[in-house]
């Protein structure tokens, strides 16, 4: 008995193992073997989505001149073939809008984090010379406990 319930009572070893199986399968053997990254980094922009998104597109194309593969504004993403010293890689930047401003992630996946957060800081950079300051967004208004005086 004590045999069968160890094959049948997953274990921190048989997770991993299946888990590298499973990694090694869907990515392939030659990518994990070359040790690819899967990083990602963001920032946070307190501009407008219009802001955002065409200084990215202009910071990708006009300042750094990468090659855009795709674009889509509406759904908020930008494909590009980023290179370095005679490395090239997909890369993409990511506008995704929330209530008081608008996330902005970068992926670079064959290089290491820091080309990332290059992009990001230029970006960021870009739009304070572009835009200046950003205008500051009002905020939600707390609907607090109901006065004594209302409930009656």
């Amino acid at each position: 008995m004590s045999v069968l319930r160890r094959l049948l009572v997953p274990t921190a070893t048989t997770i991993t193992l299946f888990v590298s199986a499973a990694t090694v399968a869907v990515i392939g053997p030659k990518q994990c073997a070359e040790g690819v990254a899967h990083a990602k980094s963001g920032m946070e922009s307190a501009y407008t989505y219009e802001q955002t998104w065409n200084t990215a597109l202009r910071l990708v194309r006009v300042d750094l001149g990468y090659k855009i593969v795709e674009k889509d504004e509406k759904a908020g993403y930008i494909l590009f073939e980023y290179a370095d010293k005679g490395t090239a890689s997909s890369a993409s930047i990511e506008l995704l809008p929330g209530e008081r401003s608008i996330r902005v992630v970068c992926q670079i996946p064959k290089f290491p984090s820091y080309h990332e957060t290059v992009v990001l800081d230029r970006l960021a950079r870009k739009l304070k010379d572009e835009h200046g300051a950003p205008i500051e967004k009002p905020k939600p208004v707390d609907a607090g406990p109901p006065d004594s005086a209302d409930a009656h």
